[in-house]
């Protein structure tokens, strides 16, 4: 995963901060994690902070190279949800989706059999 030059996370909806191991990313030529629910600072490493403030943007992101200092307090749980979201309502639909294709898939090799 070191040798990876390009990085487009943009718009997935991801929650929580940029993991530390990001820091490691030596070959980097284009990063961009805008438009999620990320919070925290950015990973300290020349390599990400190199790159425009607009691949951070959209996100609760603090220290360089973004204007916004990481305070003391850090940022607030709630922000990475922005209020609109309740706790456990989060549905992971890929499991949905598997289950769900594999009921159909059954029931569509089974059902053809029972009725001959």
């Amino acid at each position: 995963m070191k040798l990876i030059e390009s990085l487009d996370l943009s718009m997935n909806q991801l929650n929580g901060e940029i993991p530390p191991s990001f820091s490691n990313l030596n070959f980097l030529n284009h990063f961009n994690v805008s438009y999620n629910n990320l919070t925290g600072q950015i990973p300290t490493s020349t390599q990400l902070q190199s790159f425009e403030n607009f691949c951070y943007m959209g996100n609760h992101l603090c220290g360089p190279p973004l204007t916004k200092n990481c305070s003391t307090e850090g940022i607030p749980t709630n922000a990475a949800n922005n209020g609109n979201s309740s706790e456990g309502s989060n549905v992971n639909w890929l499991y949905v989706s598997i289950v769900l294709g594999f009921v159909m898939g059954f029931w569509g090799v089974v059902a053809p059999l029972l009725f001959i």
